[in-house]
């Protein structure tokens, strides 16, 4: 707008001076005589009545000095022929009559030749007798007859075209400033597409630009890039993700599969001639079967959870009767292991009293998770330790160990997919590591958080925070 402006001012200041020069110069020559175009025609009948009083005495080359007296020869060409058409004196350059017929023919008429006119007049004498012929060529022209105002006359001319001469001008003037002003920002944008093309996102072009639209450009170009640097970051993310899953997988899985396939191939050698082996290989070979059976169990599992169409099914639940049920099954899976299982209630807010909406078979998932994760780390003779508090807004899950705690790798990853923890520290070494994974997936998908940490006096705790609604 501001490019559309200026050369418009521009265009129209040179025009004034134009056409201010144009008026002074037509001023000035209409004072010094501004010929019409018309102006020799209108002498033609004074110069024509001289040659009627002059007769055929103007046949005399001795006349040419007084007739040159009478025509106005800055105007006026002329020419004196006689009877065959021959030039006695005057302009000698084309000759109109071409002998006596033709001269005859051509008596007081007036013809044109390449925009001019010239006037066929005849000489007689005193008995009104046809002699010879007087020839005047004119113009009707404006800039013919005032040959030293040429140049006024272009200069109207181009006073007229001038607008449109200086518009032209100056828009190619801006136009050009314009694009060595935008060219610097746009090669920049054009640049960063094609790197982008090379999936090359390792460049930046914010606040490259050379006006407001260019800058806003710009601008939105590199939110794209960002927000497309991010997409394929989470894209490489995923991928390297299905990478490790597949190898975790793979990895996990060779394991039963390897026990499975090295008892049997046992049993079909030596079964018969040891058939005291065959209970225990077979209870291994179950074992085995199951542990695949639950790691693909979790993975299935896992794959829907991640699914946005997965939701929470809740239920009017009796928290204390749900708690003191996991508190039996607890206390048995210590009692296997030899472990003492505590539980206890340190706050309960009236409203744990009420039926609440909960999602009890995904809470159950979640603390069967923590429990066996820390009662796989606790060693025979520790304890494990439940406690629930309930205030206004959430309810809160604190599981306590005596085992050795986490390391700092295990406090930066222990909630990642697969990741198994330092194996030294566990003589079960049979999980898949996708239990404290999952469970961090249900506590989010409940609203609620999953927190980890080392006590002071030794072990570790879990602490799962929820939110919950009565029921109405």
């Amino acid at each position: 707008m501001s490019a559309f402006v200026l050369v418009l001012f521009f265009s129209f200041l040179c025009s004034l001076v134009v056409w201010g020069c144009t008026l002074y110069s037509l001023i000035n020559q209409t004072r010094k005589g501004f010929l019409p175009a018309n102006h020799y025609e209108r002498q033609i009948p004074q110069i024509l009545k001289y040659a009627a009083k002059q007769q055929d005495a103007l046949l005399s080359p001795q006349m040419q000095d007084e007739l040159e007296k009478v025509i106005p020869l800055q105007g006026i060409q002329y020419q004196v022929i006689d009877l065959e058409g021959r030039i006695v004196y005057g302009w000698k350059g084309e000759s109109y009559v071409k002998g006596r017929e033709d001269l005859i023919g051509k008596l007081n008429r007036t013809d044109s030749y390449n925009g001019r006119y010239v006037k066929f007049n005849p000489i007689l004498d005193g008995q009104k007798r046809l002699k010879g012929m007087l020839l005047l060529r004119y113009s009707l022209n404006v800039t013919t007859n005032n040959p030293r105002n040429g140049l006024l006359v272009s200069l109207v001319l181009g006073s007229l075209i001038a607008p449109f001469v200086f518009i032209i001008l100056f828009s190619a003037i801006f136009a050009r400033r314009l694009g060595k002003r935008f060219e610097p920002s746009i090669t920049r944008i054009i640049g960063g597409a094609r790197r982008i093309q090379q999936n090359d996102l390792n460049f930046s072009v914010a606040g490259e630009g050379g006006s407001k639209e260019l800058t806003e450009l710009s601008n939105a170009f590199e939110e794209m890039r960002g927000a497309l640097e991010q997409s394929l970051k989470r894209e490489w993310l995923l991928e390297q993700e299905r990478r490790d899953m597949i190898s975790a997988i793979a990895h996990d899985l060779r394991t039963p599969l390897t026990i499975i396939q090295g008892h049997a191939d046992n049993l079909i050698e030596n079964g018969t001639r040891h058939p005291e082996r065959l209970e225990r290989y077979l209870l291994t070979i179950r074992n085995s079967t199951q542990r695949a059976d639950k790691m693909l169990t979790e993975l299935l599992f896992l794959n829907r959870i991640d699914t946005p169409d997965f939701i929470l099914q809740y239920m009017p639940t009796d928290l204390a009767a749900f708690c003191e049920r996991k508190r039996q099954e607890f206390d048995l899976l210590c009692q296997e292991k030899g472990a003492t299982f505590h539980y206890s209630r340190e706050q309960w807010h009236r409203h744990a009293g009420h039926m609440l909406l909960l999602d009890t078979a995904r809470l159950e998932q979640v603390l069967d998770n923590v429990i066996t994760n820390g009662l796989r780390f606790t060693p025979v003779g520790g304890e494990i330790v439940w406690t629930i508090s309930v205030n206004e807004q959430h309810i809160i899950f604190e599981v306590k160990d005596t085992g050795p705690g986490f390391s700092e790798q295990d406090l930066r990853f222990m909630f990642d997919r697969f990741y198994s923890g330092d194996a030294s520290r566990s003589q079960d070494q049979g999980h898949s590591g996708l239990g404290l994974y999952t469970a961090k997936l249900l506590v989010e998908k409940h609203g609620g958080r999953i927190e980890a940490g080392n006590r002071v006096q030794g072990g570790a705790w879990v602490r799962i925070t929820i939110p919950y609604e009565c029921a109405p």
